[in-house]
């Protein structure tokens, strides 16, 4: 079942139709449009603080409950980054060391002449 939530970064309180035809009337340029766009970050931004909100008081429960297990969980992840990180140094150092060495052979064949 696909969550029908998951992929909202905004709210759908404010419609572009109805501020397209705002703009068609004669309201845009007596400021009707302003309003109703002010209107309408205000309505977004109160559904943003209350979706902030339910985050928050999940977060903390959640927290309580897995906080340990997540702890180790993060410690772990971190420590496969750093050998993965490590591993990718270790990789351009040969790659740098092969390409110098092979600079070095290509310029001993050219000093010799062709």
């Amino acid at each position: 079942m696909e969550n029908k939530y998951s992929n909202r970064t905004e709210c759908g309180c404010h419609q572009k139709e109805a501020h397209s035809q705002d703009h068609g009337s004669g309201e845009g340029r007596s400021g009707g449009c302003s309003v109703q766009r002010s209107m309408d970050m205000w309505m977004c931004a109160s559904h943003k603080a209350w979706r902030e909100v339910h985050s928050d008081l999940l977060k903390t429960r959640i927290l309580q409950k897995w906080g340990p297990q997540m702890e180790k969980t993060a410690d772990a992840v971190v420590e496969a980054m750093g050998i993965e990180w490590d591993a990718r140094q270790a990789q351009e150092k040969t790659k740098s060391s092969l390409k110098d060495r092979i600079a070095e052979i290509f310029a001993a064949h050219d000093g010799k002449g062709r």
